[in-house]
């Protein structure tokens, strides 16, 4: 099963939620999800040395914020 099929099942079954209560444990169990994907992908990135200083992070920031609202 691909993982669009398996999205496609998900919705469907969101779709069937009549009560707003248990729309909102689902959402809450979503963002749960991602949040401890973005930790475990944070970690690896630290554990494989993909790391930046703290000075150049923000240097980039306000390059960024520069070349953004320049625009």
């Amino acid at each position: 099963m691909s993982i669009e099929t398996k999205k496609l099942g998900l919705i469907e079954k969101l779709m069937q939620i009549k009560e707003e209560g248990i729309l909102k444990q689902y959402e809450n169990l979503l963002k749960q999800a991602h949040l401890q994907y973005r930790a475990e992908e944070s970690i690896k990135a630290i554990e494989d040395g993909q790391t930046i200083t703290l000075s150049v992070f923000k240097t980039e920031n306000e390059e960024w914020l520069n070349n953004s609202t320049t625009k």
